[in-house]
Protein backbone atom coordinates (compact mmCIF):
# COMPACT_ATOMS: atom_id res chain seq x y z
CA UNK A 1 0.00 0.00 0.00
CA UNK A 2 2.86 2.35 0.87
CA UNK A 3 4.49 1.59 -2.50
CA UNK A 4 1.27 2.47 -4.36
CA UNK A 5 0.94 5.71 -2.37
CA UNK A 6 4.55 6.57 -3.15
CA UNK A 7 4.03 5.88 -6.86
CA UNK A 8 0.98 8.18 -6.93
CA UNK A 9 2.92 11.00 -5.26
CA UNK A 10 5.80 10.53 -7.70
CA UNK A 11 3.40 10.65 -10.67
CA UNK A 12 1.70 13.81 -9.41
CA UNK A 13 5.06 15.50 -8.80
CA UNK A 14 6.37 14.61 -12.25
CA UNK A 15 3.12 15.78 -13.84
CA UNK A 16 3.34 19.13 -12.06
CA UNK A 17 6.92 19.56 -13.18
CA UNK A 18 6.05 18.75 -16.79
CA UNK A 19 2.89 20.90 -16.85
CA UNK A 20 4.50 23.91 -15.18
CA UNK A 21 6.83 24.91 -18.06
CA UNK A 22 4.02 24.39 -20.57
CA UNK A 23 1.83 26.89 -18.74
CA UNK A 24 4.64 29.40 -18.38
CA UNK A 25 5.68 29.08 -22.02
CA UNK A 26 2.15 29.36 -23.40
CA UNK A 27 2.27 31.39 -26.61
CA UNK A 28 -0.12 33.66 -28.44
CA UNK A 29 0.53 34.51 -32.06
CA UNK A 30 -1.07 37.55 -33.71
CA UNK A 31 -1.23 38.09 -37.45
CA UNK A 32 -0.44 41.62 -38.64
CA UNK A 33 -1.41 42.84 -42.13
CA UNK A 34 -0.09 46.30 -43.04
CA UNK A 35 0.88 48.23 -46.22
CA UNK A 36 4.65 48.15 -45.61
CA UNK A 37 5.81 48.29 -49.26
CA UNK A 38 8.97 46.44 -48.30
CA UNK A 39 10.18 46.22 -51.91
CA UNK A 40 9.61 49.91 -52.68
CA UNK A 41 12.33 52.56 -52.80
CA UNK A 42 9.85 55.35 -51.97
CA UNK A 43 9.96 56.29 -48.25
CA UNK A 44 6.58 58.04 -48.49
CA UNK A 45 4.89 54.75 -49.39
CA UNK A 46 6.42 52.98 -46.41
CA UNK A 47 5.66 55.65 -43.79
CA UNK A 48 2.06 54.86 -42.85
CA UNK A 49 2.42 51.11 -42.39
CA UNK A 50 5.83 51.49 -40.78
CA UNK A 51 4.55 53.99 -38.19
CA UNK A 52 1.59 51.77 -37.26
CA UNK A 53 3.86 48.72 -36.99
CA UNK A 54 6.27 50.69 -34.77
CA UNK A 55 3.38 51.43 -32.42
CA UNK A 56 2.47 47.75 -32.28
CA UNK A 57 6.07 46.66 -31.66
CA UNK A 58 6.59 49.24 -28.93
CA UNK A 59 3.41 48.12 -27.16
CA UNK A 60 4.53 44.48 -27.36
CA UNK A 61 8.00 45.34 -26.06
CA UNK A 62 6.48 47.07 -23.02
CA UNK A 63 4.15 44.11 -22.41
CA UNK A 64 6.98 41.57 -22.62
CA UNK A 65 8.98 43.37 -19.92
CA UNK A 66 6.36 42.63 -17.28
CA UNK A 67 4.59 39.51 -18.55
CA UNK A 68 5.64 35.87 -18.84
CA UNK A 69 3.20 35.08 -21.64
CA UNK A 70 5.04 35.00 -24.94
CA UNK A 71 3.23 36.94 -27.66
CA UNK A 72 4.66 36.90 -31.18
CA UNK A 73 3.71 38.73 -34.38
CA UNK A 74 3.44 37.29 -37.86
CA UNK A 75 3.84 40.44 -39.99
CA UNK A 76 2.83 40.49 -43.68
CA UNK A 77 2.87 43.24 -46.32
CA UNK A 78 -0.47 43.97 -48.04
CA UNK A 79 1.07 46.63 -50.33
CA UNK A 80 -2.36 48.31 -50.14
CA UNK A 81 -3.65 45.69 -52.56
CA UNK A 82 -7.06 44.19 -51.61
CA UNK A 83 -6.25 40.92 -53.39
CA UNK A 84 -2.92 40.65 -51.61
CA UNK A 85 -4.69 41.40 -48.32
CA UNK A 86 -7.17 38.61 -49.06
CA UNK A 87 -4.40 36.06 -49.58
CA UNK A 88 -2.63 37.17 -46.40
CA UNK A 89 -5.75 36.92 -44.23
CA UNK A 90 -6.60 33.58 -45.79
CA UNK A 91 -3.11 32.36 -44.88
CA UNK A 92 -3.57 33.57 -41.32
CA UNK A 93 -6.92 31.76 -41.18
CA UNK A 94 -5.35 28.50 -42.32
CA UNK A 95 -2.59 28.79 -39.72
CA UNK A 96 -4.18 27.40 -36.56
CA UNK A 97 -1.43 28.91 -34.38
CA UNK A 98 -2.67 32.47 -35.10
CA UNK A 99 -5.34 33.64 -32.63
CA UNK A 100 -6.41 36.95 -34.18
CA UNK A 101 -5.41 39.49 -36.83
CA UNK A 102 -4.56 43.20 -36.62
CA UNK A 103 -5.20 44.84 -39.98
CA UNK A 104 -5.79 45.52 -42.80
CA UNK A 105 -5.99 49.28 -42.28
CA UNK A 106 -7.78 50.45 -45.45
CA UNK A 107 -11.51 49.90 -45.94
CA UNK A 108 -10.98 48.60 -49.49
CA UNK A 109 -8.61 45.92 -48.16
CA UNK A 110 -10.87 44.99 -45.27
CA UNK A 111 -13.90 44.73 -47.55
CA UNK A 112 -12.11 42.04 -49.55
CA UNK A 113 -11.46 40.01 -46.38
CA UNK A 114 -14.62 40.28 -44.29
CA UNK A 115 -15.99 36.84 -45.18
CA UNK A 116 -12.74 35.16 -44.18
CA UNK A 117 -13.35 35.98 -40.52
CA UNK A 118 -16.49 33.86 -40.48
CA UNK A 119 -14.98 31.16 -42.71
CA UNK A 120 -12.00 30.57 -40.42
CA UNK A 121 -13.52 31.75 -37.15
CA UNK A 122 -10.71 34.28 -36.72
CA UNK A 123 -11.23 37.83 -35.40
CA UNK A 124 -9.95 40.53 -37.79
CA UNK A 125 -9.37 43.88 -36.07
CA UNK A 126 -8.73 46.98 -38.18
CA UNK A 127 -7.11 49.90 -36.33
CA UNK A 128 -8.18 52.52 -38.91
CA UNK A 129 -10.79 51.39 -41.48
CA UNK A 130 -13.86 53.68 -41.47
CA UNK A 131 -16.04 52.12 -44.19
CA UNK A 132 -19.67 51.22 -43.46
CA UNK A 133 -21.14 47.70 -43.42
CA UNK A 134 -17.79 46.06 -42.68
CA UNK A 135 -17.98 45.10 -39.00
CA UNK A 136 -21.74 45.59 -38.63
CA UNK A 137 -22.51 42.93 -41.26
CA UNK A 138 -19.81 40.43 -40.26
CA UNK A 139 -19.46 38.64 -36.94
CA UNK A 140 -15.65 38.40 -36.74
CA UNK A 141 -14.76 41.91 -37.99
CA UNK A 142 -13.93 44.83 -35.66
CA UNK A 143 -13.26 48.51 -36.40
CA UNK A 144 -11.39 50.45 -33.74
CA UNK A 145 -11.91 53.62 -35.79
CA UNK A 146 -15.59 54.72 -35.90
CA UNK A 147 -17.27 54.28 -39.28
CA UNK A 148 -18.86 57.06 -41.35
CA UNK A 149 -22.27 55.90 -40.13
CA UNK A 150 -21.27 56.06 -36.47
CA UNK A 151 -19.73 59.51 -36.91
CA UNK A 152 -22.76 61.00 -38.66
CA UNK A 153 -25.25 59.45 -36.26
CA UNK A 154 -23.21 60.35 -33.20
CA UNK A 155 -22.97 64.02 -34.16
CA UNK A 156 -26.72 64.17 -34.79
CA UNK A 157 -27.40 62.61 -31.40
CA UNK A 158 -24.96 64.90 -29.62
CA UNK A 159 -26.44 68.08 -31.10
CA UNK A 160 -30.02 67.03 -30.37
CA UNK A 161 -29.74 65.22 -27.04
CA UNK A 162 -26.86 67.07 -25.42
CA UNK A 163 -27.31 70.58 -26.87
CA UNK A 164 -31.09 70.57 -27.38
CA UNK A 165 -31.01 71.48 -31.08
CA UNK A 166 -33.70 70.62 -33.63
CA UNK A 167 -33.30 72.25 -37.06
CA UNK A 168 -30.17 71.79 -39.19
CA UNK A 169 -28.73 72.90 -42.48
CA UNK A 170 -26.11 70.63 -44.05
CA UNK A 171 -23.35 71.57 -46.47
CA UNK A 172 -21.42 68.49 -47.55
CA UNK A 173 -18.71 67.49 -50.02
CA UNK A 174 -20.53 65.48 -52.69
CA UNK A 175 -18.49 62.25 -52.48
CA UNK A 176 -16.62 61.69 -49.22
CA UNK A 177 -18.81 64.09 -47.24
CA UNK A 178 -21.99 62.35 -48.39
CA UNK A 179 -21.03 59.29 -46.28
CA UNK A 180 -21.47 61.35 -43.11
CA UNK A 181 -24.47 63.35 -44.31
CA UNK A 182 -26.65 60.30 -45.02
CA UNK A 183 -26.15 58.88 -41.53
CA UNK A 184 -26.56 62.32 -39.93
CA UNK A 185 -29.88 62.99 -41.68
CA UNK A 186 -31.19 59.51 -40.85
CA UNK A 187 -30.53 59.92 -37.14
CA UNK A 188 -31.81 63.51 -37.03
CA UNK A 189 -35.16 62.26 -38.33
CA UNK A 190 -35.23 59.35 -35.85
CA UNK A 191 -34.61 61.81 -33.01
CA UNK A 192 -37.49 64.06 -34.18
CA UNK A 193 -35.22 66.77 -35.60
CA UNK A 194 -35.23 68.24 -39.12
CA UNK A 195 -32.70 68.77 -41.86
CA UNK A 196 -34.31 71.90 -43.29
CA UNK A 197 -31.66 72.54 -45.95
CA UNK A 198 -29.03 70.30 -47.54
CA UNK A 199 -26.59 71.19 -50.30
CA UNK A 200 -23.59 69.36 -51.74
CA UNK A 201 -20.48 70.89 -53.28
CA UNK A 202 -17.60 69.58 -55.42
CA UNK A 203 -14.20 68.94 -53.85
CA UNK A 204 -12.64 71.86 -55.74
CA UNK A 205 -15.24 74.36 -54.45
CA UNK A 206 -14.28 78.05 -54.58
CA UNK A 207 -17.63 79.77 -54.06
CA UNK A 208 -20.73 78.77 -52.05
CA UNK A 209 -22.93 81.69 -53.08
CA UNK A 210 -25.69 79.43 -54.40
CA UNK A 211 -25.66 77.34 -51.23
CA UNK A 212 -25.96 80.47 -49.08
CA UNK A 213 -28.84 81.62 -51.26
CA UNK A 214 -30.58 78.30 -50.68
CA UNK A 215 -30.16 78.59 -46.90
CA UNK A 216 -31.43 82.18 -46.99
CA UNK A 217 -34.52 81.01 -48.85
CA UNK A 218 -35.33 78.43 -46.15
CA UNK A 219 -34.85 80.99 -43.39
CA UNK A 220 -37.06 83.58 -45.05
CA UNK A 221 -39.81 81.03 -45.65
CA UNK A 222 -39.83 79.69 -42.09
CA UNK A 223 -38.35 82.18 -39.64
CA UNK A 224 -40.20 85.06 -37.99
CA UNK A 225 -38.60 88.40 -37.10
CA UNK A 226 -38.98 91.61 -35.16
CA UNK A 227 -36.94 94.83 -35.28
CA UNK A 228 -36.41 96.21 -31.74
CA UNK A 229 -35.70 99.63 -33.26
CA UNK A 230 -39.36 99.75 -34.30
CA UNK A 231 -40.72 98.75 -30.87
CA UNK A 232 -41.87 101.21 -28.24
CA UNK A 233 -40.31 101.45 -24.80
CA UNK A 234 -43.00 99.32 -23.15
CA UNK A 235 -42.53 96.51 -25.66
CA UNK A 236 -38.74 96.57 -25.19
CA UNK A 237 -39.21 96.38 -21.43
CA UNK A 238 -41.45 93.35 -21.88
CA UNK A 239 -38.70 91.66 -23.91
CA UNK A 240 -36.24 92.38 -21.12
CA UNK A 241 -38.67 90.98 -18.54
CA UNK A 242 -38.91 87.81 -20.67
CA UNK A 243 -35.15 87.27 -20.31
CA UNK A 244 -33.64 89.14 -23.26
CA UNK A 245 -30.52 91.02 -22.10
CA UNK A 246 -30.83 94.82 -22.11
CA UNK A 247 -27.40 95.09 -23.77
CA UNK A 248 -28.60 92.90 -26.64
CA UNK A 249 -31.80 94.91 -27.09
CA UNK A 250 -29.77 98.13 -27.05
CA UNK A 251 -27.35 96.75 -29.63
CA UNK A 252 -30.18 95.66 -31.92
CA UNK A 253 -31.85 99.07 -31.65
CA UNK A 254 -28.59 100.77 -32.64
CA UNK A 255 -27.96 98.43 -35.58
CA UNK A 256 -31.63 98.42 -36.67
CA UNK A 257 -31.25 94.74 -37.51
CA UNK A 258 -34.14 92.35 -38.02
CA UNK A 259 -33.75 89.55 -35.47
CA UNK A 260 -35.43 86.17 -35.25
CA UNK A 261 -37.94 85.77 -32.46
CA UNK A 262 -36.57 82.25 -31.89
CA UNK A 263 -33.07 83.64 -31.46
CA UNK A 264 -34.38 85.98 -28.75
CA UNK A 265 -36.92 83.83 -26.94
CA UNK A 266 -36.50 80.19 -27.99
CA UNK A 267 -39.03 77.64 -29.21
CA UNK A 268 -42.07 79.24 -27.54
CA UNK A 269 -41.31 82.69 -28.90
CA UNK A 270 -44.53 83.17 -30.86
CA UNK A 271 -46.80 82.49 -27.86
CA UNK A 272 -44.70 84.78 -25.68
CA UNK A 273 -44.89 87.63 -28.20
CA UNK A 274 -48.68 87.28 -28.43
CA UNK A 275 -48.91 88.15 -24.73
CA UNK A 276 -46.69 91.21 -25.34
CA UNK A 277 -48.80 92.43 -28.24
CA UNK A 278 -45.78 92.26 -30.57
CA UNK A 279 -46.44 90.94 -34.06
CA UNK A 280 -43.54 89.16 -35.81
CA UNK A 281 -43.18 89.09 -39.59
CA UNK A 282 -41.36 87.29 -42.37
CA UNK A 283 -38.47 88.99 -44.11
CA UNK A 284 -38.83 90.51 -47.54
CA UNK A 285 -36.87 88.85 -50.34
CA UNK A 286 -34.43 91.72 -50.73
CA UNK A 287 -33.36 91.79 -47.04
CA UNK A 288 -29.93 90.21 -46.56
CA UNK A 289 -28.84 91.54 -43.16
CA UNK A 290 -30.52 89.84 -40.22
CA UNK A 291 -29.99 87.52 -37.25
CA UNK A 292 -31.72 84.21 -37.84
CA UNK A 293 -32.94 81.71 -35.23
CA UNK A 294 -34.73 79.04 -37.25
CA UNK A 295 -31.63 76.92 -37.97
CA UNK A 296 -29.80 75.71 -34.85
CA UNK A 297 -26.58 74.59 -36.52
CA UNK A 298 -24.95 74.00 -39.89
CA UNK A 299 -23.35 70.55 -40.16
CA UNK A 300 -20.43 70.52 -42.62
CA UNK A 301 -18.79 67.15 -43.49
CA UNK A 302 -15.71 68.24 -45.44
CA UNK A 303 -13.30 66.02 -47.34
CA UNK A 304 -10.19 68.07 -46.56
CA UNK A 305 -9.27 70.76 -44.03
CA UNK A 306 -8.51 73.19 -46.87
CA UNK A 307 -12.26 73.42 -47.57
CA UNK A 308 -12.72 75.18 -44.22
CA UNK A 309 -10.86 78.21 -45.59
CA UNK A 310 -13.28 78.40 -48.53
CA UNK A 311 -16.59 77.78 -46.76
CA UNK A 312 -16.29 79.42 -43.34
CA UNK A 313 -15.32 82.99 -44.41
CA UNK A 314 -18.26 83.10 -46.84
CA UNK A 315 -20.69 81.86 -44.18
CA UNK A 316 -19.33 84.48 -41.80
CA UNK A 317 -19.69 87.37 -44.26
CA UNK A 318 -23.33 86.40 -44.79
CA UNK A 319 -24.12 86.01 -41.09
CA UNK A 320 -24.38 82.22 -41.15
CA UNK A 321 -21.43 81.14 -39.00
CA UNK A 322 -23.52 81.22 -35.79
CA UNK A 323 -22.97 77.51 -34.97
CA UNK A 324 -20.96 75.07 -37.06
CA UNK A 325 -20.63 71.33 -36.50
CA UNK A 326 -18.04 69.23 -38.27
CA UNK A 327 -16.37 65.88 -38.79
CA UNK A 328 -12.93 64.65 -37.78
CA UNK A 329 -11.37 66.41 -40.77
CA UNK A 330 -11.92 69.68 -38.90
CA UNK A 331 -9.33 68.52 -36.36
CA UNK A 332 -6.60 70.65 -37.92
CA UNK A 333 -5.37 73.35 -35.57
CA UNK A 334 -3.36 75.22 -38.19
CA UNK A 335 -6.34 75.68 -40.53
CA UNK A 336 -8.65 76.62 -37.67
CA UNK A 337 -6.15 79.21 -36.46
CA UNK A 338 -6.03 80.75 -39.94
CA UNK A 339 -9.83 81.11 -39.82
CA UNK A 340 -10.14 82.02 -36.16
CA UNK A 341 -11.76 85.41 -36.82
CA UNK A 342 -14.67 83.65 -38.58
CA UNK A 343 -15.26 81.01 -35.91
CA UNK A 344 -17.39 81.42 -32.81
CA UNK A 345 -19.21 78.21 -32.00
CA UNK A 346 -17.61 75.29 -33.82
CA UNK A 347 -17.84 71.72 -32.53
CA UNK A 348 -16.55 68.60 -34.26
CA UNK A 349 -15.95 64.94 -33.53
CA UNK A 350 -12.60 63.21 -33.77
CA UNK A 351 -11.19 59.77 -33.03
CA UNK A 352 -7.86 61.41 -32.23
CA UNK A 353 -7.20 63.66 -29.25
CA UNK A 354 -4.62 62.36 -26.76
CA UNK A 355 -4.99 63.82 -23.29
CA UNK A 356 -1.55 65.37 -22.78
CA UNK A 357 -2.17 65.64 -19.02
CA UNK A 358 -3.02 61.98 -18.46
CA UNK A 359 -0.63 59.75 -16.57
CA UNK A 360 -0.64 57.09 -19.32
CA UNK A 361 0.26 59.60 -22.02
CA UNK A 362 3.02 61.18 -19.96
CA UNK A 363 4.45 57.74 -19.19
CA UNK A 364 4.32 56.77 -22.86
CA UNK A 365 6.23 59.90 -23.87
CA UNK A 366 8.91 59.17 -21.27
CA UNK A 367 9.27 55.55 -22.38
CA UNK A 368 9.52 56.47 -26.07
CA UNK A 369 12.38 58.87 -25.34
CA UNK A 370 14.43 55.87 -24.27
CA UNK A 371 13.66 53.95 -27.47
CA UNK A 372 14.32 54.19 -31.21
CA UNK A 373 10.65 54.97 -31.91
CA UNK A 374 8.92 58.30 -32.62
CA UNK A 375 5.51 59.32 -31.33
CA UNK A 376 3.05 60.18 -34.13
CA UNK A 377 -0.65 59.89 -34.89
CA UNK A 378 -0.20 56.67 -36.85
CA UNK A 379 2.14 55.26 -34.21
CA UNK A 380 -0.72 55.67 -31.72
CA UNK A 381 -3.18 53.85 -33.99
CA UNK A 382 -0.86 50.84 -33.86
CA UNK A 383 0.00 51.27 -30.19
CA UNK A 384 -3.62 51.51 -29.01
CA UNK A 385 -4.71 48.55 -31.15
CA UNK A 386 -1.95 46.29 -29.85
CA UNK A 387 -2.45 47.48 -26.27
CA UNK A 388 -6.11 46.45 -26.46
CA UNK A 389 -5.25 42.98 -27.75
CA UNK A 390 -2.53 42.52 -25.12
CA UNK A 391 -4.96 43.53 -22.36
CA UNK A 392 -7.23 40.72 -23.51
CA UNK A 393 -4.25 38.34 -23.50
CA UNK A 394 -3.38 39.47 -19.96
CA UNK A 395 -7.00 38.76 -18.97
CA UNK A 396 -6.59 35.14 -20.10
CA UNK A 397 -7.76 35.30 -23.72
CA UNK A 398 -5.99 32.74 -25.94
CA UNK A 399 -8.14 31.13 -28.64
CA UNK A 400 -9.86 32.66 -31.64
CA UNK A 401 -13.30 32.20 -30.13
CA UNK A 402 -12.18 33.67 -26.82
CA UNK A 403 -10.82 36.74 -28.63
CA UNK A 404 -14.06 37.12 -30.56
CA UNK A 405 -16.17 36.97 -27.42
CA UNK A 406 -13.85 39.30 -25.50
CA UNK A 407 -13.79 41.91 -28.27
CA UNK A 408 -17.58 42.07 -28.31
CA UNK A 409 -17.49 43.04 -24.61
CA UNK A 410 -14.97 45.89 -24.91
CA UNK A 411 -16.54 48.96 -23.29
CA UNK A 412 -14.98 52.33 -22.44
CA UNK A 413 -11.47 51.05 -22.97
CA UNK A 414 -9.24 54.02 -22.18
CA UNK A 415 -6.84 54.14 -25.14
CA UNK A 416 -4.38 57.01 -25.58
CA UNK A 417 -5.99 58.73 -28.59
CA UNK A 418 -9.61 58.08 -27.62
CA UNK A 419 -11.88 55.68 -25.77
CA UNK A 420 -12.99 52.45 -27.43
CA UNK A 421 -16.35 50.66 -27.11
CA UNK A 422 -17.13 47.84 -29.52
CA UNK A 423 -20.68 47.00 -28.47
CA UNK A 424 -22.06 48.90 -31.48
CA UNK A 425 -21.98 45.91 -33.88
CA UNK A 426 -18.19 45.59 -33.59
CA UNK A 427 -17.52 49.27 -34.40
CA UNK A 428 -16.03 51.75 -31.98
CA UNK A 429 -18.91 54.03 -30.97
CA UNK A 430 -16.99 56.60 -28.90
CA UNK A 431 -15.63 59.88 -30.22
CA UNK A 432 -14.03 62.97 -28.75
CA UNK A 433 -16.20 66.09 -29.02
CA UNK A 434 -13.82 68.97 -29.69
CA UNK A 435 -14.27 72.75 -29.63
CA UNK A 436 -12.04 75.48 -31.04
CA UNK A 437 -11.47 78.88 -29.42
CA UNK A 438 -7.84 79.85 -28.78
CA UNK A 439 -6.94 76.25 -29.51
CA UNK A 440 -8.61 72.87 -29.80
CA UNK A 441 -10.02 71.55 -26.54
CA UNK A 442 -11.98 68.44 -25.71
CA UNK A 443 -15.47 69.04 -24.34
CA UNK A 444 -16.14 65.39 -23.59
CA UNK A 445 -16.05 61.86 -24.95
CA UNK A 446 -19.47 60.91 -26.32
CA UNK A 447 -20.79 57.41 -27.00
CA UNK A 448 -23.43 56.70 -29.63
CA UNK A 449 -26.55 54.99 -28.30
CA UNK A 450 -27.05 51.54 -29.75
CA UNK A 451 -30.57 51.03 -31.04
CA UNK A 452 -31.75 47.43 -31.23
CA UNK A 453 -34.81 47.89 -33.43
Amino acid sequence: MKKIYKLILTFLFCSAVSIGPLVLSQQVKIGVALPLFENSEEPSKKQLGSDILDGMKFSLNEFTKSNKIKVSLEVMDTQRDPKQAYEIIKGFGEDSSISCVLGPIFSSELLECVKLGEEYGIPIVSPTATGDKLASDNNYIYQLNPSYEVRGKLMAEYLIKRLGMKNFAVIYEENYGANFYNAFEENVKKLSGKVVSSNSYPKDITNIGEIIGSIYKVIKENDLFINPANLNLTQRQKLESAGVRYSLIDSLVSSKLDVSIYYLLGKNAKKMLDTMNIKPYKLKAEVNRFIQGYIDAIYIPISNASEISVIVPQLYSDGLSFFLAGTGDWNNEETLKENKVYLKNVYFESEYFPDSTSRNYQQLKQNIKKSKYKLSKNFLFGYDAMNLILKLVDDGTRTREQFNEALKKVMNYDAIKSKISLDYYGINSELNILHYTDGIERIETYKLTKKTN
